[in-house]
């Protein structure tokens, strides 16, 4: 193995509870008719395309636009950024990684600048060799995204490390093997159900 790619949210960032919180704040400015959502609820519900997740949750996008709520729920989570914490086991394993001679490579949808200055902020900004995020040349989703990273690189050398289906989805959409993490956005009979392999905690990843 030469390159293990991880997963910024829910992998390397233990951001659920956050998400929750914001969730809970947007539900209760949008006046949706409903109970704030519980951790299992939120695990069992939630999904990508992230706008197919909203409306489980119940937004009626005849009375307001995904950009609108979308905003409102950012806001909030950018205001609970010091609840943020990097999961236990996360740095240990990318020292490990760097012992074995391998590269750790950060895979995210998210702003490239964002996610460079959580990472200065988390303190882990050191022990990635590669950030890749939406605002450098591989512009477009995540999965365009590792698309245009992995196509000079061999599969068999690389590992993705993720919490989510989407995350299985883009692994597979390199052709690369991937390990799914139960502690992030999805419920583990949720990843279960579409992967065989799944974990209860990242330090359970076997690195080669």
């Amino acid at each position: 193995m030469k390159y293990v790619i991880f997963d910024f949210n829910g992998t390397v960032l233990d951001d659920v509870e956050v998400c929750i919180k914001a969730e809970n704040k947007t539900i209760e400015h949008f006046g949706l008719d409903r109970e704030p959502l519980t951790m299992d609820e939120y695990l069992h519900i939630f999904t990508f395309p992230v706008k197919d997740y909203y409306a489980r949750v119940g937004f009626d996008w005849s009375k307001n636009s995904y950009e609108e709520v979308g905003r409102y729920w950012f806001d909030w989570y950018c205001a609970l950024k010091p609840e943020y914490k990097v999961y236990d086991g996360v740095v240990e394993m990318l020292k490990k990684n760097h012992e074995l001679g391998n590269k750790n490579i950060l895979l995210s949808a998210s702003s490239l600048v964002e996610l460079k200055k959580q990472l200065e902020e988390l303190g882990i900004e050191e022990y990635f060799d590669e950030v890749l995020g939406i605002d450098n040349i591989y512009a477009g989703s995540k999965v365009d995204i590792a698309l245009d990273w992995i196509k000079d690189k061999n599969p068999d050398d690389c590992l993705m490390i993720g919490d989510s289906l989407h995350d299985l989805e883009t692994a597979k959409a390199m052709g690369v093997k991937c390990v799914l993490v139960a502690k992030g956005h999805q419920a583990k009979d949720i990843l279960e159900e579409g992967h065989d392999l799944v974990v209860d905690d990242i330090r359970e990843v076997e690195l080669i």
